[in-house]
């Protein structure tokens, strides 16, 4: 260690050194404590309170005004500024109209009179942080996924509304970062973490939506035992654990990761969202038999037992009897059912063909190498008839899913290009049209003509190695369009 260094760590800098600049640290100290200047813990309710007999009163103490004039010193002024402007504004009344419009029967994890809540506590609060950053992050999540946003009339969204969308998530995860991360866990602090990784999702900013799911998992569990009072809050707080526990395992599953949510004997009830919330029901139906020991062989981990047939026969049975079909889905729940399903049967094959599990002598389609094809086939025939908006407003993960199937299609295409080709009826098609139809069905969805047809498009080109063959494929594929 040099001497100037050690004379700075020994508070003796030198005369000429410039003096340190002060860091602004955010209060910790409740209310109470801060008020008679007594020592204070972060944990809420203090043991100071708790032993004054006014725990339910002990709160955190206030932050920064959050004004747009807010100092320079407390960092991202700029986007300090915008978080106020957006917070206030009828941007969040309009996107809580998109949102109850488009998204609510995918993800209904916040409700009218909750918005309202979060307006009214802005409004009567300057120092409301975390209601102001939760509002801003579910814009941000709205704008970035519901295309209508700015073409209604005298809209206060602006027209790029991608774009502003953006700005909106910036700002919020900046301002996130440097004064919400100390908040008390509750279920504001739950959803303004998921509406920040839905949003990063959106983007495709893979390490900030690892960072921002960890995140919020993380607060559930924290809040689990200390579940919000009102009974509009709990319904919200376990409605949340199915959206988490899907989005996990869906992410998990597409980037190898580990899942931190189970089913245990005190998991919210899900046969309560049956009849209310069948959409939800069936997304997390879909999800539930993801467990810890079809993630190990997913993950290949080095486990005591080898994995067996049977994990991922139980697993494909509870996935195809996830979706009732008596239930009376919207357009928007039918799409990110179908395509998640036939996806998930996509996995499973792959992880038989890795297995060695696949024969052509099996009775069963889903044991054959030729399974990918019925899936495709399948696919078709569920999403003709939906509007694209509606499959639009999932995002990327839609995509991803379709990009999977689809090269999982040509990668059986490569595998048997000498099977004799059996004749088609008007239903079944060649597998060469209903890759066309999968293709020209992504390229419409987010991130489908920027990322992954080019993915797509190397697939084929390496996976056919045929000339002729190559060609073929490539200009059906071009010139399929679902709509």
């Amino acid at each position: 260690m040099s001497t100037d260094k050690r004379k700075r760590r020994n508070g003796n800098p030198s005369q000429n050194s410039e003096p340190a600049t002060k860091r602004f640290q955010v209060p910790r100290a409740c209310e109470r404590c801060k008020s008679l200047r007594r020592g204070c813990e972060e944990r809420r309710p203090c043991s100071r309170c708790i032993r004054a007999g006014v725990a339910n009163d002990c709160t955190a103490s206030s932050y920064p005004s959050i004004t747009p004039s807010s100092p320079s010193g407390y960092g991202a002024p700029a986007e300090w500024a915008q978080v106020v402007e957006v917070a206030g504004s009828p941007v969040v009344t309009e996107c809580s109209q998109l949102f109850f419009e488009h998204c609510y029967p995918t993800i209904p994890i916040v409700t009218p009179e909750y918005i309202s809540r979060l307006q009214m506590d802005v409004a009567a609060d300057q120092r409301s942080v975390e209601a102001a950053v939760l509002l801003v992050a579910f814009c941000a999540y709205v704008l970035l996924h519901v295309d209508e946003a700015a073409s209604r009339p005298e809209s206060a969204i602006p027209r790029d509304h991608k774009q502003y969308g953006t700005s909106l998530l910036d700002s919020a995860s900046a301002v996130y970062r440097i004064y919400c991360w100390n908040l008390t866990p509750s279920l504001d602090a739950c959803l303004l973490s998921f509406f920040l990784y839905a949003g990063q999702t959106r983007l495709s900013r893979h390490s900030q939506t690892f960072l921002f799911l960890r995140q919020t998992t993380g607060l559930w569990a924290l809040v689990k035992d200390r579940q919000p009072a009102s009974i509009d809050g709990k319904e919200l707080f376990n409605r949340l654990f199915w959206v988490l526990l899907a989005s996990e395992r869906s992410h998990a599953i597409r980037y190898g990761r580990s899942i931190t949510l189970h089913i245990t004997p005190d998991t919210p009830d899900l046969d309560v969202l049956k009849e209310a919330l069948p959409g939800l029901w069936s997304l997390a139906a879909l999800f539930r038999p993801i467990d810890s020991a079809f993630m190990a062989i997913m993950n290949r981990e080095a486990v005591f037992s080898p994995p067996s047939p049977e994990i991922l026969d139980v697993t494909e049975r509870a996935i195809n009897a996830a979706i009732p079909p008596r239930f009376p889905f919207q357009d928007m729940q039918k799409a990110n059912l179908r395509i998640t399903k036939l996806w998930l049967r996509i996995v499973i094959w792959q992880l038989r063909l890795r297995l060695g599990y696949l024969t052509e002598a099996a009775r069963q389609r889903n044991l054959t190498y030729q399974y990918p094809l019925d899936v495709a086939r399948e696919l078709v025939l569920s999403t003709r008839d939906l509007p694209i908006h509606a499959i639009k407003v999932h995002g990327v993960g839609l995509t991803e899913k379709l990009f999977d199937i689809a090269s999982a299609v040509v990668d059986v295409m490569a595998g048997i290009p000498q099977a004799p080709r059996q004749r088609h009826t008007e239903v079944e098609g060649p597998p060469e049209d209903d890759l066309g139809y999968v293709r020209g069905l992504m390229v419409q969805l987010p991130g489908g003509q920027d990322v992954y047809d080019g993915l797509l498009e190397r697939h084929l080109e390496q996976a056919l190695h045929s000339p002729l063959q190559n060609q073929a494929v490539l200009s059906r594929t071009l010139d399929e369009s679902p709509r």
